[in-house]
This record gives C-alpha cells, sequence and structure tokens, in this order.
C-alpha cells in the first residue's frame, strides 16, 4: 500500500512469507485451501510483528492476490483491492471481489457501478495484510482450461483501464507480452495516478498436465 508508511516492507514481507509457504508445502497432503490460509495468516503475523518494532511505520500494510496451480485446478487467495482476472473463450471475467468501503456500498445497492468509478473513497479498503491481528482470506478455485489467461494486477491498472477495455486487448493481442504491455501503456495515458503492477500467466495443455507461461510488469 505505497500511500501509507512502509508499504514497501510489508508488500515484500508478505511476497516472502506467503511464497516460502507455498514451497514448503507444495507435496503437502493438507488441502491446498488450508495451506493458503495458513500463508495469508503467517504473513499478517509478521507484517504485525513488523509494525510493533516500528511504530512510526503506523498502517502499515499490503493488499495480496496468489495465484496458485496445484494438478489441473487453479487456486486464487486475495484480500484488498488487487484483481485477478480470467480471459476464458475471448471472455474476460473478474475472479476476485475488492474489499473496498465502494464494494460495500455497491453490494448494499446503495450506489450503482458507474458511481463505483469515480467515489471519493474509492481508495478506502477494508482488509489488507497487517490490519488486524485477524485477517479473512477469501479463497477460491476451479478447473483449468487451455489458453487461459489469468491477469493478477493491482488497483493502479484496474482504475485506469475499465474492464471492457482490458478484454479487447487480450482479444486484439495474439503475444501476451505485447498485451500486457499495452495495458500498462493505457494506464499510464489514462493517468498513471498510483502504482501500476501486473503479471499475466497463459496456461497450456501438455500431456501429462499444463504448462504455464508467465509474464509480467
Amino acid at each position: 500500500m505505497g500511500g501509507l508508511a512502509a508499504g514497501e516492507v510489508a508488500s515484500k514481507i508478505t511476497k516472502d512469507t506467503i511464497s516460502k509457504a507455498l514451497k514448503k508445502n507444495a507435496e503437502s497432503s493438507v488441502p491446498f485451501e488450508r495451506i493458503l490460509r495458513d500463508a495469508f495468516e503467517s504473513a499478517n503475523a509478521k507484517v504485525r510483528e513488523a509494525l510493533v518494532e516500528n511504530p512510526s511505520a503506523r498502517g502499515m500494510g499490503s493488499t495480496c492476490v496468489v495465484l496458485a496451480f496445484k494438478d489441473s485446478d487453479f487456486y486464487i487467495a486475495y484480500v484488498g483491492d488487487s484483481r485477478i482476472y480470467l480471459f476464458r473463450n475471448q471472455h474476460l471475467k473478474q475472479i476476485t471481489r475488492d474489499h473496498s468501503y465502494v464494494e460495500e456500498l455497491f453490494l448494499r445497492g446503495l450506489i450503482t457501478a458507474e458511481e463505483k468509478i469515480d467515489h471519493p473513497y474509492k481508495s478506502s479498503i477494508t482488509r489488507y495484510i497487517g490490519h488486524a491481528d485477524k485477517i479473512d482470506v477469501d479463497i477460491t478455485s476451479g478447473p483449468l482450461s487451455n489458453d487461459d489467461i489469468f491477469l493478477l494486477c493491482s488497483d493502479g491498472l484496474s482504475g485506469e483501464v475499465t474492464d471492457n477495455l482490458i478484454e479487447e486487448v487480450f482479444k486484439s493481442t495474439p503475444e501476451m507480452k505485447d498485451g500486457v504491455e499495452k495495458l500498462i501503456e493505457l494506464a499510464l495515458e489514462n493517468g498513471g495516478n498510483d502504482n501500476i503492477s501486473a503479471i499475466a500467466v497463459k496456461v497450456e495443455k501438455k500431456k501429462p498436465g499444463f504448462f504455464k507461461k508467465l509474464f509480467s510488469w
């Protein structure tokens, strides 16, 4: 969370902790949802510990989205307003749901989808790593399909480029690398008012499983 103190510290702790946990438990028989939940809880605890050691970094935290693959399924775990999209059969779908004040208003029917775009509190998030001692992680999963493209991005991208435009870019750009670069360019052209991060992963069917091709920015 770049707008608050030591956001880069919180994000590094989160990344390192979750990556280590997933690698350590790669061959574990524990249900994968449990492994993901434990990894998030561990990252949250470490960020909270870092905050105690550095009180001047009050409000330190990080949003987090994780895309993982096991056998022929995908798993997604997340907190905050960073997003994961799935581009499948020429259609884009947002898999995650923003943990934000504005999203809560929308779900309650108090504002419209159009009002979400320029709402004065659209950057106010309700869940993130480091927010509280307990963390509520959303996890979903599903089967992989050949040619699936997953896009993981910060709100610096999704806040500047509409879902319809993201879909059009993937439809019209055969090379995933070029597609991600185009999305970054569009976000910058539309204001570039926040940190822009994007990772795209394409799934290609290869016996006996799947091969994942990744491009990040």
